[in-house]
This record gives C-alpha cells, structure tokens and sequence, in this order.
C-alpha cells in the first residue's frame, strides 16, 4: 500500500533505508530469476540454447533501454517537477511517457512479426541455432509493448512514493516466471519456446497489477489530457538518454564480445560468455536496486534545492554500492567453479574457460557499482549530460578500446579483463565529473 511519506522533511536515513530495501528487493529477484531462468535453460535445453539465448538478448536490450529511457527519465522529470511544488507539469510528464511507452512499444512488436528471421541472422544467429533463436524471440518480440509499459510505469510508481508496490509486483512476477519456467522446460518440455512463454506471461501479469493500480487512481499518476508538447517529450528523453546508452550499449557489447570470442576461441567461448554475461546481470541488477534507491530522493530534493539531504543520499548510495561490490568479487574469486557448475555438467573445457573469466571479469565488480550510482545521481538532478557521458564510457567506449587492444596482447585473459578495464577508466571519468560538478554547485 502507498503510505504518505514525506520525501523533502522525513528522516533521510529511513526513507534511504525503505527505498533501498525494497528498491534492491526488487532488482534482486530480477537477478535470481535472470539466474533460474538461464539455469534452466542451460539443464533443460543445453548448451546450445545458452548460446542461443546469448543472441536473443540483444532485444532485451533494445526494449527495455527504450523503456528505462522513458520510464526513469520521465519519473526524474516529474520528481523533480513536484519538488519545485509544478504539480500539473508532474501529471502531464506521466501521461506524455506513457503514450510514448505505448506506441514505441506497439512498434516492436509489428516489427518483430514481419521481420523475424532477419532479425535473427543479424544478430549472430547461424543454421545450426535459427531454431531455438526464432522460437524465443518470436514470443519475446510478440509482448515486447508489455516489457516496455511495465518499465515505464515501475519507474513511476517508485517516484509516486510507492517503492513496495513495485516490489511486489516485481516479485509476483518473478514467481510466475520461475514457476512456468520449470512447467514448460521440465514437464511439458516445449524447450526455448516455453522459457520464452514463462518470461512473457509474468511479464503481462505486471501489466494487469500495474494497470489496476492505476485505475484505482493516485493523485499524481492519472492521465490528463495533454497535446503534442515537444518539450516535454525533449526533457523526458534528455533525462533518460544514460539509461537507453547504457541498456542498448549492454545488447552491442553481448555482440561485440560474441564476434571477438569467436575469433579466439570459437562457440565454447560464447557459451561461457553466456554465464558470466547472465551472473554479470545480476550484479548490475542489485547495483541498479541501490541507483533506484538515490534517484527519487534525489530528485525531489533536488527540485527543493535541499543540497545537505541530496549529499547525504548520495553518500549512502555510495557506501552501499561499494561493499555490494567487493562481496560480489569475493564471491566470484571464491567460487568460480561452483558459479559455473550451476548452468552445465560434464563440460572440462566450458568449466575451465568459465572458471577464468569469472577470476578476471569480476574484478569490475569493485568499481561498477560506484560508477552506477554516480550515474544515477547525476541524471535525477537532470543533469542528464553529465550521465551520458558516464554510460558511453563505460557502456560502449571503453569496452570496445578493451576489446581491440586488450586481446592483441593479453588474448583470452584481455577479452575477460575488458569490462574492469573499462569500469576503472570510467572510474576516473565520475571523479572528474564530481569535482567540477561539486565546486560548480556546493554539491561536494
């Protein structure tokens, strides 16, 4: 239930701790459901439908960086709209993203009707696999106007000051996947169709909750009557252009490394990109529970220009994304073969390869947190700029430089260390940001 809560007067470090404990919730049963779910895959349907899934995710991608773009950058929009008291500009900024999330999201899914195959080969598939890549992207394309809606309204409902909503629509969501996930692989054995069914039915049971939730009605997420405003629409994608660089930039980077492992080392090296790439997921995942913690906050404070709660919240975040990401290491250093055992058996040289892109892939772990973090802070003070030059850097510039030049000299090792390579060199980046940004703005 959505409590009254004051975001610009209550206690920061209870209002942190509630929007971090249910935001990382959340994003936590994301991950172990991304983790279930591939699992299953990996057992149910084999190797080969992990590479295929590999190729397949590209989409994902595509649709929820679209989503994240009008979802978060419209939600920063309106936070930061009701903290400077603009409340009719709040409800117009709902209703314009959400006629954006409708009709984007009604295109993807014609597109991928007619277009299916094409889409399929252009994304890496090959004879041996256009099976089992077909049959889960025709499903996933077929509802991808669900995945982007739920995005958009989820970010939404977060900054309607209702994080356990979202949560446990979230959560339900997950339940329903993992459950029809183990039906159709294991009991009805309809193979990637059917993991593609589970992900697209919990996908439309958070369509009809959310749909619910707002027919009941809020005061601020009810749709108005609104014309063809440019500059809104402007501020709504400025605001979540970092997100769609970032998600879009994680489906170039699947395929950029897709391509460079085939070179040296060949399908076995997609395989287990496949695994790290999902457990990666995870990781991100949990980083993104604790950036969906700093951002409203954030936001609405920052429409209120109270600069001394913005730092606060801003330290927590980073705090929490730091010990988040060493754990994570730790866990990866400690138990690569184990992480690994959990999506094949019986496969020497998929363990080993896999073990060893775990030792050297999670380093970026340390850093990638930070870097979350201070992404999302920039971007719920509409400092979208400042953001987007964070996601390109460590979202497409630096992963494509590591992946050029690491290689030639490291070979496999330098393919694995590209993404600490690249989350370090954007380390650096935050840091200048910071400094100008906070002697500019008293922000420090």
């Amino acid at each position: 239930m959505k409590q009254d809560i004051n975001l610009l007067e209550g206690n920061i470090y209870r209002l942190f701790t509630k929007y971090f404990i249910n935001s990382v919730a959340a994003m936590a049963m994301i991950a172990f459901y991304i983790l279930v779910d591939t699992i299953f895959i990996g057992r149910g349907v084999g190797s080969d439908g992990l590479a295929a899934l590999n190729i397949v995710l590209p989409v994902f991608n595509l649709t929820f960086a679209i989503g994240l773009m009008i979802g978060i950058g419209g939600a920063t929009s309106m936070s930061v709209s009701l903290g400077q008291n603009q409340r009719k500009t709040a409800k117009t900024i709902f209703t314009t993203a959400m006629y954006l999330a409708i009709s984007m999201g009604l295109l993807f899914t014609v597109l991928g009707s007619f277009f299916l195959d094409e889409i399929a080969f252009f994304l890496g598939a090959t004879d041996n696999n256009i099976d089992m890549v077909t049959q889960y992207m025709q499903v996933i394309m077929g509802v991808s106007f669900s995945f982007m809606i739920v995005n958009v309204i989820s970010a939404f409902v977060r900054n309607d000051k209702a994080p356990q909503i979202a949560m446990w629509v979230t959560v339900a969501s997950c339940i329903t996947n993992i459950t029809l996930d183990w039906v159709f692989i294991f009991i009805l054995h309809w193979g990637m169709r059917g993991a593609a069914l589970a992900t697209a039915i919990s996908s439309l049971q958070s369509l009809v909750i959310f749909s619910f939730y707002l027919i009941r009605g809020t005061d601020i997420l009810k749709f108005v009557k609104v014309k063809l405003d440019v500059e809104i629409i402007k501020r709504i994608v400025f605001n979540g252009f970092s997100n769609f660089v970032i998600e879009l930039s994680s489906g170039i980077v699947i395929f950029a490394f897709n391509i460079t492992l085939l070179k040296h080392v060949g399908e076995v090296g997609i395989t287990a990109y496949s695994i790290v790439a999902n457990i990666s997921l995870i990781c991100v995942a949990v980083f993104t529970g604790v950036a969906q913690a700093v951002q409203p906050l954030v936001s609405i404070n920052y429409g209120a220009k109270k600069n001394d709660r913005i730092k606060r919240v801003r330290n927590l975040g980073l705090i929490s994304a730091a010990v988040i990401g060493v754990v994570f290491y730790i866990t990866g250093i400690a138990f690569p073969g184990q992480i690994v055992s959990l999506f094949v058996t019986d496969a020497t040289e998929l363990m080993e390869l896999g073990s060893e892109a775990i030792n050297y892939y999670f380093i970026a772990f340390i850093f990638m947190g930070v870097n979350i973090v201070m992404g999302s802070y920039f971007q719920a003070m509409e400092k979208a700029y400042y953001a987007t030059i964070i996601s390109m850097c460590r979202g497409v510039g630096f992963i494509i430089l590591g992946l050029i030049v690491l290689p030639a000299y490291l070979s496999t090792v330098g393919i694995w260390l590209t993404v600490p390579f690249a989350e370090t060199l954007t380390l650096f980046v935050v840091l200048g940001i910071y400094l100008a940004l906070a002697k500019k703005q008293g922000l420090g």
